[in-house]
Formats: structure tokens, C-alpha cells, sequence
């Protein structure tokens, strides 16, 4: 939820003659008010007058859950019980209190192990819930403003949720695979939970005015900083980030959110706050960081994009009054919408509707929350690719391509292509760097090859699920890409 034109310059304006906590909340509070109005102004929009709409194709709604009368979805996430091997969704509430506080906000958790009849087992409303992040079995959550505290959530009973710390508040969090977490607004702050999840330490902060949301793949931090700009920064070592580059755009009203695509090639920016003909969504080819360069952009004039996530070809979106959409980003300069269904009853470029997207589950389900219907539980069935097996016409580029599908189970796809006879290596590692299976080991001519991965070791044996790497060396080329294996 963000600021118009006229509010930023105030802002602005704000910002050049004040300082410390004080400018701070100036600016929040306007960020707030406005989120207030459009919340308001969502309640008077007329209902659609057709039923929800889905393509149906690739799309199914697996299940259902309306929240409590009095609550008005925030974000979700996702959380497993490594006792039980259950899925949860985390869902939060208090929207409706504008960016409140416990005990009018807080965070659901919902035993999807059942999607067709998803339960809530625990309302923790001693917590804030506008977003949350799990690292190992905690759960961390803030409550959208620049002040106050977030909450750290002992989860490892889902039904028995258990608050063991406080965390400074932000307006979003993210952590990334390493235990390193970073909080958005006042500006960009990181912290390390290694070594004790319940006290947080802090190691860096940025000095930029502005912060909006993170997302860090591998060593590289995304960092959408609103009116500033994208940054990003390699985050090898996150007490020390490396500035890498920067992009801007006078066509991006607000740098909101986004992700990355695998090779970390093509970057997704949201905008939360475009308004028809601007782009909700444009996509930069940052292969080479000195010269980011926008090579596509999502428009739709009928709704606003929330949030992003990228799993293999696919990007999955909440996009407000539009609900859940899914794009086929296999080749990233031209986005293809694959199937939507529509999640909302309401309609316009309003702040209302699909907020949240979750689909890093091992099921391979994927959890929406709507501001006004509550949970969605979806299953998405990737479209054929419409790849033979035998294709005649010669590469002249060395290319290793997205394996389909992913996430798999039990077996994958992987397709190279070879612009000259070449011997070629190709290998899968796991996510502590080990090689697990040699796939082809021997000279080839120039073409395009099909190789087939059943997801198993050298040995024979099935391996466990989770994320793995596959990698081409052939004629001095060489590229990996990632995929995920599900149970």
C-alpha cells in the first residue's frame, strides 16, 4: 500500500528539513493514511457482477478457509513440521486496523495437510501479523510500521504457538536460506539468527532514505527501495554488502517487490502503485549489472499487482481485485499469462484482494490470501511445453535450458544445446555442493539434447526432496540452474 504523487513530493518535502524518529513517522504516517483511504474506498466498490472467473486449465482450487468476521487478510507464508512432515499456511490478519496492533492482529496457523478442508489450529494475536518469515521452527512477524516490536513465535508445536522474543518492527521481512534476516523499513536493516533464533544480532544497516521490501536469492540481495530504486547487493558476507547496482525507472511510481528468475538473469520489479497505462510489472535483463536494461512489462488496467515469487519458468502473482494469476516466464522478455482465477469480489486499481503468494511448498500447493475471502489453497499443473523430442534445427549458441518441469516428482527434463561438437559434462549437485549423479559424460556433435533425471544418485537410490543444481561444461561453456524436487 502506497503513497500518490502528491504524497511523495510531501515526503519529499518532508524529508529535506527533518530528521531522525521524528521524520520517520511523518513518513509512515502518510504511507498509513493512505492505505486507509484505499481500504476504505475498497468497501464502497460495487461487487463484481459475475462469478469468480478461472481459466481452469492449469489452475484448481484444492480448498477454502474464511478467516473470523473481524479480520481482514494480511500476507502468508508457509511452514512444515519436520516432526510430522504437515504443512501449514501462516496466514495474517488486522489489516482492516490499519497496520494493527495484538490483540486486533495477529497470524493463523492452518493445517493444510487436508487442502480441501484446511483447519485453524492456532489464532496468535500476542504477535503483530502484516508479515511473517519461519526460520528453522520460528516464526517472525512485523507489524508494517517503522516502529514498535515484531514478534519471534516458537512453532514447533503448530497448535501450541509459543512467543519467545520481540524483534525491531519494519514494514517487511525476509529471510534467506542461511539464516540471515532483513528487515524493510526504516530503511534496510540485517540480522543474523545463527546463533541463537530468539535474539537477533544486528550487523549492517543501509544509508539510503526510502525501503520498501527484500528478497535475497543465493548471494544476491534484491532490495526494493521504493521512491529509491532497486539495489543490488551481493550479500556473501552480510555484514559487509557489496553495492552492485542500481536500477531506476521513471516509469516505476514505487519499487515494491519482486524476484529473480533462476540464473538470476532477468529481474521481476512490482509496482504496487501504477495506475493504467504505466506498468504493474517490468522485467530487466541484468545480465550484465553495469547496464540493466527493461526488456518486457505487465499492464493490467482493470488491477494493481501486489507481490512476485519465481519458481523455475513460472511466476506466481497476487494481483489484488485480478486474484491469483500465473505466467509462463520461460522465456522472460515476453511473459505469457498460463491461467488466473479470480479470487476477489471487487474490482479496480484498488488496494484490495489477492495480497500474499506462497508456493514454496513440498506438496507443491500454493496459498493465497485475499484481503476479503480469506485463505485459498490452489494446485497449479504446468501446461505441455510443446518440446520434442527430436528438433532439427541446429543451435549456434551454447545454451543450457530451464528443466521441466519444476518443482518435479518424480522425474525431470533437462535440454542443452550445443552450437559445435563438444564433450559435455552434465552433473546434479546438492545444496551442500556434493555431486549426486553424472548424467552424460562423452563428446557430442552440434544439436539439441533431452536428458532425463528420475531423481536418483549414482547408487541408484531416490534422493530426498529439496532444491538441487544441474550443470553444463561443454566446449568451455559453462552454466547451472537450479530445481526443486518434491515428496
Amino acid at each position: 500500500m502506497m503513497r500518490n504523487s502528491k504524497q511523495i513530493q510531501m515526503t519529499q518535502i518532508v524529508f529535506k528539513h527533518t530528521s531522525g524518529d521524528l521524520m520517520r513517522r511523518i513518513i509512515w504516517m502518510v504511507v498509513f493514511s493512505n492505505c486507509l483511504f484505499n481500504l476504505s474506498q475498497a468497501q464502497s466498490i460495487i461487487n463484481k457482477s459475475s462469478e469468480n472467473k478461472t481459466y481452469g486449465k492449469n489452475i484448481s482450487q484444492l480448498g477454502k478457509l474464511s478467516l473470523k468476521e473481524r479480520a481482514q487478510a494480511t500476507d502468508v507464508w508457509g511452514y512444515e513440521d519436520p516432526a510430522t512432515g504437515k504443512e501449514y499456511a501462516l496466514i495474517g490478519y488486522g489489516l482492516d486496523t490499519v497496520f494493527g496492533d495484538p490483540p486486533n492482529a495477529g497470524v493463523f496457523i492452518v493445517d493444510v495437510s487436508d487442502p480441501v478442508n484446511p483447519k485453524i489450529v492456532a489464532d496468535m494475536n500476542q504477535v503483530p501479523g502484516f508479515d511473517m518469515k519461519t526460520y528453522k521452527h520460528f516464526m517472525y512477524t512485523v507489524n508494517g510500521r517503522s516502529f514498535g516490536s515484531g514478534g519471534i513465535v516458537d512453532i514447533s508445536d503448530p497448535a501450541n504457538p509459543q512467543v519467545v522474543g520481540t524483534i525491531p518492527n519494519a514494514h517487511n521481512i525476509f529471510i534467506d536460506a542461511r539464516g540471515f534476516m532483513y528487515l524493510e523499513c526504516p530503511g534496510l536493516r540485517i540480522y543474523n539468527l545463527n546463533i541463537d533464533p530468539k535474539n537477533p544480532v544486528f550487523l549492517w544497516q543501509d544509508s539510503f532514505p526510502s525501503c520498501h521490501d527484500a528478497t535475497v536469492v543465493g548471494d544476491r540481495l534484491y532490495d526494493f527501495h521504493g521512491t529509491f530504486g532497486t539495489n543490488i547487493y551481493d550479500v556473501s558476507d552480510p555484514t559487509t554488502p557489496a553495492f552492485l547496482t542500481t536500477i531506476s525507472d521513471s516509469t516505476i511510481r514505487f519499487h515494491h517487490s519482486g524476484w529473480v528468475t533462476e540464473d538470476q538473469n532477468f529481474l521481476f520489479i512490482c509496482d504496487e502503485i501504477a495506475d493504467h497505462p504505466l506498468a504493474d510489472i517490468t522485467v530487466w535483463d541484468i545480465s550484465d549489472l553495469n547496464h540493466p536494461v527493461k526488456v518486457a512489462k505487465v499492464d493490467d488496467p482493470n488491477a494493481k499487482v501486489h507481490n512476485l515469487d519465481i519458481i523455475g519458468n513460472f511466476a506466481f502473482v497476487s494481483y489484488y481485485t485480478a486474484g491469483f494469476r500465473v505466467y509462463d516466464i520461460s522465456t522472460p522478455q515476453n511473459p505469457i499469462l498460463v491461467d488466473e482465477f479470480d479470487t476477489s469480489p471487487l474490482s479496480g486499481e484498488i488496494f484490495a484482494g489477492a495480497f500474499g503468494v506462497f508456493p514454496f511448498t513440498r506438496s507443491g500447493n500454493i496459498f493465497v490470501s485475499d484481503v476479503e475471502t480469506g485463505l485459498h489453497i490452489f494446485s497449479f499443473t504446468p501446461p505441455a511445453t510443446g518440446v520434442e523430442e527430436e528438433n532439427n534445427a541446429l543451435p549456434d549458441q551454447f545454451a543450457l535450458l530451464n528443466n521441466f518441469p519444476n518443482p518435479f516428482n518424480p522425474s525431470t527434463t533437462i535440454i542443452y544445446q550445443l552450437a559445435r561438437p563438444a564433450h559435455v559434462t552434465l552433473t546434479i549437485w546438492n545444496i551442500r555442493g556434493q555431486k549426486i549423479r553424472t548424467l552424460v559424460e562423452e563428446t557430442k556433435p552440434r544439436g539439441t539434447y533431452e536428458v532425463k533425471w528420475d531423481g536418483k544418485d549414482e547408487q541408484g537410490l531416490v534422493v530426498p526432496a529439496g532444491l538441487y543444481f544441474y550443470r553444463l561444461q561443454a566446449g568451455g561453456f559453462s552454466m547451472t540452474r537450479r530445481m526443486i524436487l518434491l515428496k
